[in-house]
């Protein structure tokens, strides 16, 4: 009888694992999560079952139940990267942040140095330091940039922690990674992250263009363009004409030509894209962008050469209040500069200053990051 009944419950399990999955799908975690338990009852070590068991624990952000049964996946499935990343998340997420590099780090190993691979282990690094210090995080950094000197993201990261004063614009392979990795589910993150650059800047400008009475559309380059969210509230402004936009990511551009406002896109380094010829804008505009500088001194010097005369420049800035350096390397892999320091490289670049704006620019590890809208304007009575 017991081996009848094992018959039916082990034929029911294509049909509960497809239903589990849907649920899964559905994001009805709870749902499936019972599904999958059923499956187990029957048979234990079903890997699709505790596989999707442990995912749905934590997608619903049950780390702690997550953890034995990522364990239990990764001793059938070694070798694949993946689960040892989910394990990593999990083990830092419930404070085990030891453990959490300790798989991170070999989630980058087994991919042979994969840029998710690598993102991931960069952000428990972060993580981790934010919560036990530097000088925990700084043996395995160490390892990492020791046996990866070529990647762009290891070295990022190390430059992060270990101050070089000659390191003065990010790495383009962390950048690119970073952007393409993230693009799909940028703009839910930014959401949550309360970030408002880009709407603040479309205010500044069209606060400044409502006040001189301006009737112009004007020519706008939108640098760093993202997933378009800057191009988007420039759109609904009266004085919006034309928008161009440049990113390095190609999955960036990909999201941002989805929101048809582009009169063109373009997927390139900025630096490279400024410096091909003058182009004549009337607006340049950079949300979160000057982050991955340090050095202002060459992007700006290409902005003043892409604007017409009387062209404007508005760009967010984080602000330094770590230290008194003019531009910091911050464990996060952004710049943070002094305003000082941004006045000066804009005066000496001809640009007189219309307006700056003190702002929260967005949340991070649950802490503010303050820092300025500043809007420029090259003056053709002091042009070199």
């Amino acid at each position: 009888m017991f081996e009848f009944w094992y018959k039916i419950k082990t034929a029911a399990i294509p049909v509960l694992l497809k239903w589990g999955n849907d649920f899964y799908k559905q994001k009805r975690y709870d749902k499936a999560i019972k599904l999958y338990k059923r499956i187990l009852k029957t048979d234990s070590k079903h890997f699709a079952a505790r596989a999707n068991l442990a995912t749905a624990y934590f997608e619903t952000g049950d780390f702690t139940a997550s953890i034995p049964y990522f364990l239990s996946i990764i001793q059938d499935d070694f070798s694949n990267p993946w689960w040892h990343n989910y394990l990593a998340q999990s083990y830092q997420k419930t404070f085990v942040f030891d453990l959490a590099l300790d798989e991170a780090f070999l989630a980058v190993e087994l991919s042979k140095g994969a840029k998710e691979q690598e993102l991931n282990l960069a952000y428990t690094i972060y993580e981790t330091s934010d919560e036990k210090g530097c000088e925990f995080i700084k043996p395995l950094l160490k390892k990492w940039y020791q046996k990866y000197p070529e990647s762009g993201i290891a070295k990022q990261c190390y430059k992060s922690f270990f101050y070089d004063k000659n390191f003065t614009c990010s790495e383009t392979k962390y950048v690119e990674s970073l952007f393409d990795v993230f693009a799909p589910d940028f703009e839910t993150v930014l959401h949550d992250l309360n970030y408002q650059s880009p709407q603040d800047i479309a205010d500044i400008l069209d606060a400044h263009f409502s006040a001189v009475g301006n009737s112009k559309k004007m020519r706008i380059l939108d640098l760093g363009c993202g997933s378009g969210l800057c191009g988007k509230y420039l759109a609904a402004k009266s004085f919006c004409g034309d928008i161009f936009g440049v990113d390095l990511s190609a999955q960036m551009v990909h999201e941002a030509s989805k929101k048809n406002i582009y009169k063109q896109l373009i997927k390139d380094d900025i630096i490279s894209f400024l410096s091909k010829e003058n182009f004549g804008f009337d607006i340049i505009v950079a949300a979160d962008v000057l982050t991955y500088f340090g050095a202002l001194d060459s992007i700006i010097n290409l902005v003043k050469k892409s604007l017409n005369n009387e062209g404007i420049f508005a760009f967010s800035i984080s602000q330094n209040s770590l230290n008194q350096k003019e531009f910091f390397l911050t464990p996060s892999s952004r710049f943070v500069h002094t305003l000082s320091y941004v006045k000066k490289v804009l005066q000496n670049n001809d640009f007189a200053m219309l307006k700056i704006e003190d702002k929260v620019l967005r949340t991070e590890g649950g802490k503010d990051i303050k820092g300025y809208i500043i809007m420029a304007q090259k003056n053709k009575k002091n042009l070199r």
